[in-house]
């Protein structure tokens, strides 16, 4: 038998099976496709990206920003941007990036709940640009470390706003903030979910 044909029997929960019946009405496929397609496409993520979760969850998240009128620019034009606005649009831009992760972080943990590794793909979604690092430095206690290559003080301040809104909006409890040339720290406790 060609391995194309071969089949095998799968056990799934009965929940599971629901949900992709409701999902595949939707989307106009028969479930069984539908969930053999989502079985594929994870798969071959996962050849490259073994975090699986992390991947899905930054989608989920830019796909969530876009939702609210959030767009995908280059780097450099967006430095560009925020080096040559006025102090006063400057100064308006941190309070609408403010309110709009303070949301996102609201959306993201009645979604898929406060654990780390949101906290991570949140930021990840924001700062698409920066190297996000966690260092779990206690029980309960982690530390962000956000690391652009190329940056400004305003970008620095720009991700701070972010960090510490999207923190906030995660019910989380923040111990320490400290800048650098071209790092953001950011240490939090009180994740619900543990990893």
């Amino acid at each position: 038998m060609s391995r194309e044909t071969r089949r095998r029997f799968v056990p799934l929960p009965e929940t599971l099976i629901e949900e992709a019946i409701k999902v595949s009405e939707r989307v106009g496929m028969p479930y069984l496709v539908l969930i053999e397609k989502i079985l594929e496409s994870n798969l071959s993520i996962m050849k490259y990206k073994p975090t699986i979760l992390k991947a899905l969850l930054v989608a989920d998240a830019i796909d969530d920003l876009r939702r609210l009128g959030a767009v995908l620019l280059p780097w450099s034009v967006v430095k560009s941007v925020l080096n040559s606005m006025s102090e006063e649009e400057f100064q308006a831009l941190i309070g609408e990036m403010g309110r709009v992760s303070l949301w996102f972080g609201e959306l993201s943990r009645v979604k898929h709940g406060s654990s780390p590794s949101m906290y991570e793909a949140a930021l990840s979604a924001f700062m698409s640009s920066a190297l996000v690092d966690v260092i779990q430095e206690g029980e309960n206690i982690y530390r962000y470390v956000v690391t652009f290559l190329d940056q400004s003080p305003r970008i620095i301040n720009l991700a701070e706003a972010i960090a510490i809104n999207l923190a906030k909006g995660f019910n989380l409890n923040i111990l320490d903030v400290k800048k650098g040339d071209n790092t953001l720290s950011i240490r939090v406790t009180g994740f619900f979910e543990k990893e």
